[in-house]
């Protein structure tokens, strides 16, 4: 967990860390789903890469979620752990740019020869790398922006 804002250094709110968790979770399903019924990823006998990567994924987000959850409550000036408006937030702005960025990247690179022949597994991995880079990348950028603003006051 970060250190950027006060509610971290006075208690360490695990109901919020539970709530973004279970969002993480959650946003695998659609993803499992793709990755069942269109890709046959289940027919395969790289199960258990699929598990790690699904694994790895819920890890990502929610550390994902929780830089947002940060910036937007420095954003939001409100520092109150009973103001649930920063972790809805934050973990809504995860999953639409996390959904976007999955199924733009496999309908992007459906159309490529290349792509198909990989195997399933592979082509679950590929999108899922994209997609949870970009969200990691625009989390911690947006995180430092609010954290530059903290430092300027």
């Amino acid at each position: 967990m970060s250190g950027m804002n006060i509610q971290w250094k006075l208690s360490k709110p695990l109901g919020i860390v539970a709530i973004l968790s279970s969002f993480a979770i959650l946003m695998q399903i659609p993803t499992i789903y793709h990755a069942r019924e269109i890709l046959q990823v289940v027919n395969n006998e790289y199960i258990a890469a699929y598990i790690v990567i699904i694994i790895a994924a819920v890890f990502i987000i929610a550390n994902s979620e929780v830089a947002l959850y940060e910036a937007f409550l420095v954003r939001l000036r409100s520092y109150n752990i009973k103001d649930y408006r920063a972790p809805f937030l934050a973990a809504s702005f995860v999953s639409v740019v996390y959904y976007a960025i999955y199924y733009l990247t496999f309908a992007a690179l459906n159309g490529v020869k290349l792509f198909g022949v990989m195997n399933p597994v592979a082509q679950y991995a590929f999108c899922q790398v994209i997609s949870l880079l970009l969200v990691m990348i625009i989390s911690f950028w947006y995180n430092r922006r609010q954290l530059k603003i903290i430092e300027a006051l």
